[in-house]
């Protein structure tokens, strides 16, 4: 077994690492501090690379190489984050790539002929709605509701802490949205739909969050509001299970933008502990400094190792359903998943602390990548105990699932 990229997928990686730290890294700051989103000319040179459609095919306007969309897309989200440590710009890339390759697998021919040139030509944000004020874990539970008349779905309901809503409002595009259409079959009455944002009985209120300034977050709410029929992913009723499914993929580059910064993160730490010097010497040569830092890289570059086999074994099963069993990509994803924002955020807090009172000061990045990387940590696509809770159910059995 051979986890090593091939030429093309290092060349690829090269082309984005250099665009990246050419045209991202030296704006990372304005991104942050401005708030008004990312600048046109970055998105465009990310279209002209080719990079919005690494997971939608050529036929759809993509750029996608079959079998292999995640090991591609989790290369690209992993230089981009290392770039852009504010996170804003990963998590809007993330996005667009990981529900984009859900749409291209159960979208329907209109849907996809309709949203995805849009993607990947950078016009459009297309992003994920799922979570509730009641809660973001518990989907079970949600409220979001609708009913089927005639060939569309009038919902009602709302969401909140849902990325992107000031983008897709000014660029165009939605979300992809999980209501009730059977609230008496539990997990089995879900609907998955694509809802785009400037539909009629949609409104939208911003929310201020301590970091990824540069992409919005905020509420939604749905009043009324038709969602044709043709917008369905999959079957009515199964959208539950086609989350889930999108989830893992999400997941898997939500992980990369994690790695990604935290590399560049520890890169700082070793670039400045070698010039800095203290007591005669420079920083590196203490051992509390240097081994922290080793114990640091040895854990993500196993962390790194796991998400491209993790990667890896979805592209796999994208070509072979029967390839690999879906319990073990649920574990391999929640390994990774309940790894990657803590361990990034652990290497952050070590790198800020190894520039002393420089770290605390916006002279460097890294408070940045702090802030980005602790929505992660707090839940966003799925926080770190409901990780443990799929490890534990996948090796243990159902028995471990606390709320069955």
């Amino acid at each position: 077994m051979d986890f090593r990229l091939t030429e093309e997928q290092n060349l690829f990686k090269q082309t984005v690492r250099e665009f990246s730290e050419k045209h991202i890294a030296p704006r990372s700051r304005e991104i942050d501090r401005k708030a008004e989103g990312i600048p046109e000319e970055i998105i465009k040179g990310m279209a002209d690379l080719g990079l919005w459609g690494v997971t939608i095919p050529e036929e759809y306007g993509g750029s996608a190489v079959r079998g292999e969309e995640l090991v591609y897309a989790m290369n690209a989200v992993h230089e981009i984050a290392r770039a852009d440590l504010s996170m804003s710009l990963p998590v809007y890339y993330l996005l667009a790539l990981g529900w984009s390759y859900l749409v291209v697998r159960h979208g329907t021919e209109e849907l996809k002929r309709e949203l995805l040139p849009r993607v990947a030509n950078g016009d459009w944000f297309l992003g994920i709605a799922t979570t509730e004020p009641s809660g973001g874990s518990d989907l079970a539970n949600i409220r979001t509701h609708a009913k089927k008349s005639d060939a569309q779905y009038i919902v009602n309901g709302e969401k909140i802490y849902i990325s992107g809503v000031v983008e897709a409002a000014q660029r165009g595009g939605g979300h992809l949205t999980l209501f009730k259409t059977a609230p008496e079959l539990g997990t089995r009455g879900m609907t998955f739909a694509y809802v785009p944002l400037k539909s009629s009985g949609i409104t939208t209120q911003k929310l201020t969050m301590m970091g990824r300034m540069g992409l919005s977050t905020g509420m939604i709410a749905y009043e009324n509001v038709p969602v044709p029929a043709k917008y369905v992913l999959g079957e009515e009723n199964r959208g539950f299970y086609l989350a889930m499914e999108g989830f893992n993929a999400a997941r898997v580059l939500v992980c990369a933008a994690c790695t990604g910064g935290a590399e560049r993160a520890l890169e700082l730490s070793a670039e400045y502990t070698k010039q800095r010097n203290l007591f005669g010497q420079p920083l590196a040569k203490f051992e509390g400094v240097s081994f922290e830092i080793a114990d640091d890289y040895a854990k993500l570059e196993m962390l790194k190792n796991q998400l491209l086999k993790t990667a890896w074994m979805i592209d796999q099963v994208s070509i072979n359903p029967g390839a690999i069993a879906r319990k073990e990509i649920n574990a391999n994803v929640a390994i990774c998943k309940l790894t990657a924002p803590l361990l990034g955020v652990e290497i952050a807090k070590h790198a800020m602390m190894h520039h002393g009172a420089m770290g605390y000061t916006i002279e460097t990045p890294i408070e940045m990548l702090f802030r980005g990387l602790m929505s992660y940590v707090v839940g966003a696509e799925g926080g770190a105990n409901i990780m443990r809770i799929i490890i534990a159910r996948e090796f243990i059995g159902d028995v471990a699932i606390p709320y069955k």
